[in-house]
């Protein structure tokens, strides 16, 4: 069994400068039209099967492309573009089928998801196992999938809910060691069986990815869902009338779109406040990256909504959109940090209120305007950014004094 923890045909003084290349850049266009198909779910007054469904598709798509990101991490150079290509286009073709997924355009969804989840198991070469991100190669999740292709109506969904459910539990139960441990128990009895035959027998490599780069590739996901909000707020914005509420409530979403980026980014690691590089395996900040990501993908929806409210008295759907997608924002934060063992004072002065916040602004706001719920949100994540700047600081100054 080889061990591999750098991509093929890279130096480890290459890696350690290793930036996202041309066609991972080209392929997280994908992502932008992502964002801004599924931001269409929640317009109007979403209801919760409404949020159900929001839900469901990003968790399919991020998972999809998640599959190809880890590829392009750990193949580097030798990475196959005609695949990267393949699987881009199938990602586009979920995307298309969002607008209609109630009507004709469901099955489409199902078809390419399957497409691009089978494309990406089979792109390891043979003995290969990716041990930082088993759901890479394995397709049980996928089987319900496929099932739906002869099922209609509400059916459907559920065993496509079935099958992210699966996928959910493979990234969190599942490590790289015990799978690559079954599989070297697998090849042994097969030796065992086969006896000295001449036909060669595979050797198991075990993958590891670059941790550096893959950080840099869920931050730049993180930046094209925030520029999302961005688009939409703009958008909203130019077909109004600019008075004092819209610019109030323009500023207020820029504003708070840049405080999530600090945080998430300058702060953080792959895309969740707080969090700090190594703290867990790549496959759980994998999944924190995903829901932390679908959370903000939320907000953006809600903020693009929000600007066309303007001063009215916001809705109660729209109201948890907002409120609700901060909460769940910090309250990823701060699990993260609780089972990483973080500063308690970080815990219960500034994590647990960020997230309690959002959620009393959802239970007694029904009386406020868009534009307050959301310079709250803004007073929300100053307060965390407050403390990691002060971190900050007091790490410099220690520095210096130690100089």
């Amino acid at each position: 069994m080889r061990e591999r923890e750098e991509p093929p045909g890279q130096s480890q003084e290459s890696v350690l400068e290793r930036h996202a290349s041309w066609i991972e850049l080209f392929f997280d266009l994908v992502v932008v039209a992502g964002i801004g198909q599924l931001a269409h779910l929640l317009h109007g007054s979403p209801t919760w099967s409404d949020f159900g469904l929001y839900a469901l598709l990003y968790l399919a798509f991020w998972t999809a492309w998640a599959c190809f990101t880890m590829y392009g991490n750990v193949a580097g150079d030798r990475v196959r573009i005609p695949s990267m290509l393949i699987a881009m286009f199938g990602l586009a073709v979920m995307m298309a089928a969002v607008a209609g997924i109630h009507e004709n355009h469901a099955l489409a969804f199902a078809i390419a998801y399957v497409a691009v989840r089978l494309l990406a198991s089979r792109v390891w070469h043979n003995g290969q196992i990716v041990v930082d991100w088993p759901i890479a190669q394995m397709s049980l999740g996928v089987v319900p999938w496929v099932i739906s292709f002869w099922v209609e109506g509400d059916a459907r969904l559920w065993l496509w809910a079935a099958g992210v459910t699966i996928d959910l539990l493979i990234m969190f139960v599942v490590s790289g060691s015990a799978v690559m441990e079954d599989a070297q128990e697998k090849l042994d009895r097969v030796i065992r069986i086969r006896g000295n035959r001449d036909r060669p027998i595979p050797e198991l490599e075990a993958l590891h990815s670059d941790r550096a780069h893959l950080a840099e590739r869920l931050g730049l996901y993180v930046i094209i869902v925030l520029g999302e909000g961005v688009i939409l707020v703009i958008s909203a914005a130019s077909e109004l009338i600019w008075d004092s509420t819209i610019v109030s409530l323009a500023i207020g979403s820029f504003v708070l779109l840049a405080g999530m980026w600090s945080l998430s980014l300058l702060y953080g690691h792959a895309g969740v406040p707080h969090l700090r590089s190594g703290a867990f395996p790549a496959r759980i900040d994998m999944a924190l990256h995903c829901f932390t990501t679908g959370a903000i993908a939320v907000l953006v929806a809600g903020l693009g909504a929000a600007t066309e409210h303007g001063a009215e008295h916001t809705p109660t759907s729209l109201r948890w959109l907002l409120c609700g997608s901060v909460a769940v924002y910090f309250g990823i934060s701060a699990t993260a940090g609780l089972f990483a063992r973080s500063d308690r004072r970080w815990l219960l002065g500034w994590a647990l209120p960020c997230t309690a916040i959002p959620i009393v602004m959802g239970l007694v706001g029904a009386h406020m305007s868009a534009t307050w719920i959301i310079w709250v949100l803004v007073a929300t994540v100053a307060w965390q950014n407050s403390y990691e700047y002060s971190q900050v600081r007091r790490t410099r100054s220690a520095a210096g004094h130690l100089r």
